[in-house]
């Protein structure tokens, strides 16, 4: 349901206490003796709808978004009941079938997981996610490299600087350092993109905490978990973890989904943006001085 901007009468979403077309706030002081509806819990202020629930009026403050995209006043939204993913249980089901059963959820049925998964979650529960997401994207990969180095024949390597020893065992310290590294590197990147994407939703008017928008960018990452079979984590799993966030920002940030793309777009296409301007004037640059 569509809820007008009482000034420019652009759409606001519910749960948004300024327009984001405008930036009038939407949380109007009621005039004493006006006939206008006014917020059940705050007098003081204009409603700015009715709650799809109990019918009961609520401003801004109050208003939250539904399952179902319904608005809901803050008592009934409380009341809506929210599933633990699998990986919330993993004290009870163990890390790695949490994890593996919350991946296969989030890829085979991100609508229905993400519409009754609890919004907030730890920084360190999130982190966690990325850390074996990353850890799984690069795994099997790395194994394969290892196997291949250990297959190279004897006489291939074997020379006056080199023997064959030593140089399968600076490989494997080379894949051991990638494998500590993958993970570490993976949740410095998640922290900085959920950090820069809770900057875009601030800026569109969401209230939601940054743990929401973590949860979501480490939540979405579940298609890193197709790096079992080699080198499929590493090349189509960032496609489908970009199109699962929008899912996720969308559900658990409680917005629509013009919202939830612009905050998981933005920064991938303006740093693709800058990349290729760099790359233009780069070679603008070298053509110049080649004559």
């Amino acid at each position: 349901m569509r809820i007008p901007c009482p000034r420019c009468q652009a759409f606001v979403v519910p749960g948004a206490q300024s327009c984001a077309w405008c930036g009038a706030s939407l949380l109007q002081e009621a005039t004493p003796g006006s006939a206008d509806p006014v917020c059940a819990v705050h007098p003081e202020l204009l409603s700015l709808h009715a709650c799809g629930r109990c019918g009961s009026f609520a401003c801004a403050q109050c208003l939250r978004k539904g399952p179902g995209d319904e608005p809901l006043c803050a008592a009934c939204h409380d009341r809506v009941p929210a599933d633990a993913l699998p990986w919330d249980r993993r004290d009870e089901l163990g890390t790695l079938r949490a994890y593996w059963q919350t991946c296969v959820a989030v890829m085979l049925r991100p609508s229905a997981t993400f519409a009754r998964a609890r919004p907030k979650g730890s920084v360190g529960s999130s982190l966690g996610f990325v850390a074996l997401s990353n850890l799984a994207a690069s795994f099997t990969t790395a194994l394969l490299y290892m196997a291949l180095l250990f297959s190279i024949p004897r006489e291939m390597m074997d020379g006056d600087n080199v023997s064959q020893n030593r140089f399968r065992l600076a490989g494997v310290g080379v894949i051991g350092v990638m494998m500590v590294l993958v993970p570490v590197v993976g949740m410095l990147v998640a922290l900085i993109n959920s950090a820069l994407d809770h900057l875009v939703f601030r800026m569109e008017g969401t209230g939601q905490p940054f743990e929401v928008t973590l949860r979501a960018n480490a939540l979405s990452l579940s298609p890193y978990m197709m790096g079992l079979i080699p080198f499929c984590g590493m090349y189509g799993g960032p496609f489908w973890a970009l199109g699962l966030r929008i899912y996720a920002y969308r559900s658990l940030h409680r917005t629509g989904w013009g919202t939830a793309a612009v905050a998981a777009l933005a920064v991938p296409l303006l740093s693709c943006g800058l990349f290729f301007a760099a790359y233009a004037v780069m070679a603008v640059v070298g053509a110049s001085t080649g004559r």
